[in-house]
């Protein structure tokens, strides 16, 4: 298997379940690790998974906020796999920095890891 990957990639997003994190926001951390069939040596992007795609996938799913973090993980699995259709595993895991819950948390972490 082949593993292409995005690791700690900052936005700025509105997901969250209180009022409030729709109106001011949260720091987020994401990590997308994909795994394609890779027993023979790639020399040509449409062979593989651009992590620019990655990306792309990424700040669209980002930017439309969801109550909560397991919603945006299984949107962002479904939407890899839909784009990618060689994708056969996936792990998208989210971290909110310094989630407003009145204590010193640096993240509360949601992560989706499946099979295709």
């Amino acid at each position: 298997m082949l593993t292409i990957a995005l690791e700690q990639v900052a936005f700025r997003a509105y997901h969250g379940y209180y009022p409030e994190e729709t109106i001011i926001g949260n720091d987020f951390m994401l990590d997308i690790t994909v795994r394609i069939p890779g027993t023979v040596v790639v020399d040509d992007l449409a062979e593989t998974v651009n992590y620019q795609g990655l990306y792309d996938i990424a700040k669209v799913v980002m930017a439309t906020p969801k109550p909560l973090l397991e919603e945006v993980v299984y949107e962002m699995t479904a939407v890899l796999k839909e784009r990618y259709p060689a994708i056969q595993h996936s792990i998208v895991t989210l971290r909110k920095l310094n989630p407003p819950m009145g204590a010193s948390i640096r993240n509360s972490l949601v992560s989706l890891a499946k099979d295709y």
